[in-house]
């Protein structure tokens, strides 16, 4: 072989080397992704992903900002504080005109209770009852919907946070109230009862918060969004699987709560109701979805914004999340393979 053939030989085989080493190395750059969220039970799934690394390991850069209450994370959403958050899907639907958001997977399923400082043992004695409620909460428009059919001649009284309407009625001002983890388990250890779960006066599985992002964002980075998906169900399963492991993960956010409240919100299995009293999961079924909008029409929503509602969900990023892990290997819960 020639000098020449030699030397032409050798810049190949270096050539080959370091684009195979580069191919090896590279890794494209980390996605930054601001998401939003409230101190309550059902926004458990974010926390443990974060603090887990899973959106890490997914090649994300997460960064969790906390708002008082469900319309102030709306509005963050509106101004593009944020480019995501777990959004209860009242609200997703109360605010469909003026946030151009996409649904892209679950969040947590339902749990509401109705809590009161007495005894109720049928529906019918609440009424002339006067109940408080919380704007855009989706347990609480199950109840009231159960209260129109049976018409139920109570005095809703609307409180800004959970907080509120749980010191309203320990302080005497209402009768009962709707309530959701942990503030549902909060007032049971203070004492209250808890006098009926939604599952018991609406046994059809409805949607809690459902996770949304940014039409904007979504166009500039769709891969993040699968990416962030697959990381919840990665924190869902560890969530039932070694609940030991995610509680703590779940009480750093939750800091002023007990922390039997806490275990009790998402981990403990009601025999009331033969499940978690507040489900964390990124699960969602697009007909029970569907299903459940149709219930805000005409109350909350207009029939025009129910098909524009109708149009913002997108559920392909969920579905390669679910197709890639299984491919993978990863063995999703159970709920994922029905």
């Amino acid at each position: 072989m020639t000098i020449m053939k030699k030397k032409i030989a050798v810049f190949i085989l270096l050539t080959l080397i370091i684009a195979s080493f580069g191919f090896i190395i590279y890794k494209p750059p980390p996605i930054r992704v601001k998401i939003g969220y409230i101190p309550a039970a059902s926004y458990g799934l974010i926390w443990i992903a974060y603090e887990k690394g899973y959106f890490n390991y997914e090649g994300l850069i997460v960064e969790l900002k906390e708002y008082p209450s469900t319309v102030q994370l709306a509005m963050a959403l509106y101004n593009k504080e944020i480019d995501g958050a777990p959004l209860t899907s009242v609200a997703v639907a109360a605010f469909i005109r003026r946030i151009d958001f996409v649904i892209v997977a679950g969040n947590s399923l339902d749990g509401t209770a109705l809590v009161s400082n007495r005894n109720f043992s049928r529906l019918e004695e609440l009424s002339g009852k006067a109940i408080g409620t919380v704007q855009y909460v989706p347990g609480d428009f199950i109840f009231k919907n159960v209260f129109s059919q049976r018409n139920l001649n109570v005095t809703l009284k609307e409180y800004l946070t959970p907080a509120d309407a749980l010191q309203a009625l320990e302080g005497g001002y209402i009768e009962a109230s709707l309530l959701w983890e942990p503030y549902v388990s909060l007032a049971e250890y203070r004492n209250l009862s808890i006098a009926f779960w939604d599952k018991q006066v609406n046994p059809k599985e409805y949607p809690c918060c459902l996770q949304v992002f940014l039409n904007s964002f979504i166009q500039s980075h769709p891969e993040a969004i699968t990416k962030f998906i697959r990381a919840l169900i990665k924190a869902e399963k560890l969530a039932y699987e070694k609940p030991n492991e995610a509680f703590p993960l779940i009480k750093k956010y939750l800091p002023t709560l007990p922390p039997e409240i806490v275990y009790k919100s998402i981990f403990y299995i009601d025999p009331t109701i033969n499940r978690p009293r507040n489900p964390i999961s990124a699960y969602v079924d697009r007909d029970s979805l569907i299903s459940f909008f149709s219930l805000l029409v005409p109350s909350i929503i207009s029939h025009y914004d129910y098909s524009l509602l109708i149009s913002k969900i997108n559920l392909s990023y969920y579905e390669k999340a679910i197709t890639s892990l299984r491919a993978e290997g990863f063995s999703l819960p159970n709920k994922y393979l029905r």
